[in-house]
């Protein structure tokens, strides 16, 4: 998944950081074909998960814990968007505007069929 390549170091650090309300270091390092060391490291910040690990990451979350990582992937790349759009506002295009807000208006529309679902 390109989005994961894209990930800021602080949304991989709360992916595992989430992981790990539910787990032992050592629980998680297994689970991700780990050492409980390099778990470690992620915490400490000395290292950051790889985009393997964050994958793998997914895969064993629950669906309460993939919601949750979902949300943090969403919240990291809205997060580079504004960046973007507050440091080069001159550079940024109509059309690339334009597309955003289909991007969003999908999203929207969505989310509204979900919540009809649910009644």
């Amino acid at each position: 998944m390109k989005a994961i390549h894209n990930l800021s170091k602080d949304a991989r650090y709360q992916i595992i950081s989430l992981l790990l309300e539910k787990r032992s270091k050592k629980e998680l390092a297994e689970e991700l074909g780990l050492t409980p060391a390099a778990i470690t490291k992620f915490l400490s910040q000395v290292t950051h998960p790889s985009d393997e690990t964050i994958e793998k990451a997914i895969n064993i979350a629950d669906e309460e814990e993939r919601k949750r990582i979902v949300r943090i992937i969403l919240n990291d790349l809205i997060d580079s968007i504004k960046g973007i759009l507050e440091d080069y506002a001159e550079y940024i295009d109509t059309e690339d505007v334009k597309e955003l807000k289909e991007i969003l208006e999908y999203l929207e529309s969505k989310k509204e069929v979900l919540s009809l679902r649910l009644v």
